[in-house]
């Protein structure tokens, strides 16, 4: 198994060059990010100065919970599925989406609600105007929080080592989508009776506008449980 031989390689490596690599690692991630907003609307894709240091503060922050996932694992505290199941793997990565959209969802709700965190959270919201450079401008507090809500659920649960790379596919991909301008969802996606439940870059956008509504990330349907959807 090429993924599991790359991990046990990995553990070879001591602190700092894992520091390094996993540093390089969510940069070359960033990049991505920028480059795709860039082919999208390249008019759009603008580093501000003032946001230069959140942007290289998340990428800190995600360097360190990327590695104290490797950690955990390393010390067999997570564990992973390496089987190639194909029954295993669609559930896995089912749960892993739901699970972690339900808890961003409470996370991001309280972001708003508590006083004591909605002014970090302002921060983020600086940005009423998304652009791609939107996904990376987040408080370290609240960087850290979504990555240790991550490291929670696939700590307690063993997960199949193609839903954790399908799911983080699929987060940074949302990420990207759901802070561009430019709506990438096609019309049908708002009149199909099963798309309709899946967030897109407009539903985002309104949260940016109306900081009371739209809290999901990934679905519709716990605003629509909480009433909180526009």
């Amino acid at each position: 198994m090429i993924f599991e031989s790359c991990l046990q390689e990995l553990s070879q490596f001591n602190l700092a060059s894992l520091t390094v690599f996993f540093l390089i690692e969510n940069l070359v991630l960033i990049y991505i990010s920028v480059l795709i907003g860039r082919i999208i609307e390249p008019e759009n894709t603008v580093l501000k100065k003032s946001d230069r240091k959140w942007v290289f503060s998340t990428l800190i922050c995600n360097t360190i919970i990327t590695i104290l996932g490797f950690e955990l694992y390393r010390l067999g505290i997570l564990k992973i599925d390496f089987s190639a199941s194909i029954p295993v793997l669609f559930f896995d990565t089912l749960l892993l989406i739901i699970l972690m959209d339900f808890f961003m969802f409470c996370f991001h709700f309280l972001a708003h609600r508590l006083k004591w965190f909605n002014p970090i959270h302002k921060l983020h919201h600086t940005h009423v105007d998304t652009n791609v450079y939107s996904l990376y401008v987040l408080h370290p507090i609240e960087t850290l929080g979504f990555g240790f809500i991550w490291l929670f659920l696939i700590t307690i649960l063993k997960l199949n080592y193609l839903s954790i790379i399908i799911y983080l596919i699929l987060n940074l991909s949302y990420g990207i989508f759901g802070h561009l301008k430019t709506d990438v969802f096609p019309d049908f996606w708002y009149r199909n009776a099963f798309t309709k439940w899946i967030s897109t870059t407009k539903f985002h956008n309104d949260h940016h506008k109306n900081e009371s509504r739209n809290y999901g990330f990934y679905f519709t349907i716990w605003d629509k449980i909480f009433k909180t959807i526009i």
